[in-house]
């Protein structure tokens, strides 16, 4: 049998290198479909028919969200590699049958007993933090409704593949001094004027005003000068404030926040000093945590029904033990 693994984009022994060449491999032995310019990107006609999804409800799930005008790219059908893609083909079955859902997700959400709802590409309401501007806006990956031992909780989770980084601040990002935009500096007075964050002064943004009203950081969290959340934290912490927010209006008595992503993705975690750092910000570092992928798939592949037993598989064959 010829195997067309296709061109290679990414090379070497990195995570994301040992990811893609597994998507080139299982396009082409699993799925027989050809590549567009790269081995792990999918053809057109593979793309549109939905082969980038293991089970029909997550091609669904996509089809509907993009429709909804925001939230879903054409990458999220055409690149193996898509977080996004994960996403829909790991948890949009688990929203169809909640009851599997919570059987999956106990051992990853402490006391849980029931999930209730589960949202992918959640997109918040105007006013949580005044961001929402066609298709720009905070938005999370899943939110989570359900109950615990203890009562009702909300969890927000952004799941990663591949990714080298979480989402950085846009008044941080390189180039826009070049570009003759507005960079906020390394010193911002954030500390005693929340207004001194750009996304305040400029935008209107409701990041501080939400973190602040729900009492989320703790005092160690600020320095003199200089914002905690001009990096790699920015991502993390708006989602946490989603997370608060959201729990808030539902009457929720707990809120939490996860990362899924393999912990072999170093090049994303490290050795676990970037999620520390961030928890030593809160007064609750224990509402956030990682849930890790190989775990994941490999508690789904003992939880799941013999009729969706082929998905599970298929889910631990292109994303499982990399």
């Amino acid at each position: 049998m010829t195997v067309d693994v296709g061109p290679v984009y990414t090379k070497g022994k990195s995570y994301r290198a040992r990811a893609e060449a597994r998507q080139r491999e299982y396009r082409s032995i699993s799925l027989s479909e050809g590549h567009g310019k790269y081995g792990h990107i999918l053809s057109e006609a593979a793309a549109n028919k939905g082969s980038n999804f293991i089970i029909k409800e997550a091609f669904v799930a996509a089809q509907e969200r993009q429709q909804s005008g925001k939230g879903v790219a054409p990458r999220t059908f055409e690149n193996m590699l898509s977080s996004q893609a994960m996403c829909f083909n790991l948890f949009a079955p688990l929203a169809t049958w909640l009851d599997l859902a919570t059987e999956v997700l106990k051992p990853f959400i402490e006391g849980l007993s029931e999930v209730t709802a589960i949202h992918i590409e959640y997109t918040p309401d105007r006013d949580v933090f005044n961001d929402q501007t066609g298709r720009g806006g905070v938005d999370c990956d899943l939110l989570i409704e359900g109950r615990t031992h203890t009562g009702s909780f909300v969890q927000v989770i952004e799941t990663k593949f591949v990714e080298p980084e979480f989402s950085t601040c846009g008044f941080r990002k390189s180039g826009r001094a070049a570009k003759d935009q507005a960079v906020c500096p390394n010193d911002v007075p954030v500390r005693e004027d929340r207004t001194s964050c750009l996304y305040s002064r400029t935008k209107g943004y409701r990041y501080w005003q939400r973190t602040d009203e729900h009492n989320i950081l703790a005092e160690s969290a600020f320095e003199e000068l200089g914002c905690p959340f001009g990096g790699p934290r920015w991502q993390l912490w708006v989602n946490l404030a989603l997370a608060h927010e959201e729990a808030s209006r539902r009457d929720a008595d707990d809120v939490r926040f996860a990362i899924c992503s393999s912990s072999k993705n170093i090049a994303l975690l490290g050795d676990g000093a970037f999620l520390k750092g961030f928890r030593a910000l809160l007064k609750k570092p224990e509402t956030v945590s990682l849930i890790d992928l190989d775990g994941l798939l490999i508690h789904l592949k003992e939880s799941v029904p013999p009729n969706l037993e082929v998905w599970a598989n298929e889910l631990a064959a292109r994303y499982g033990d990399i």
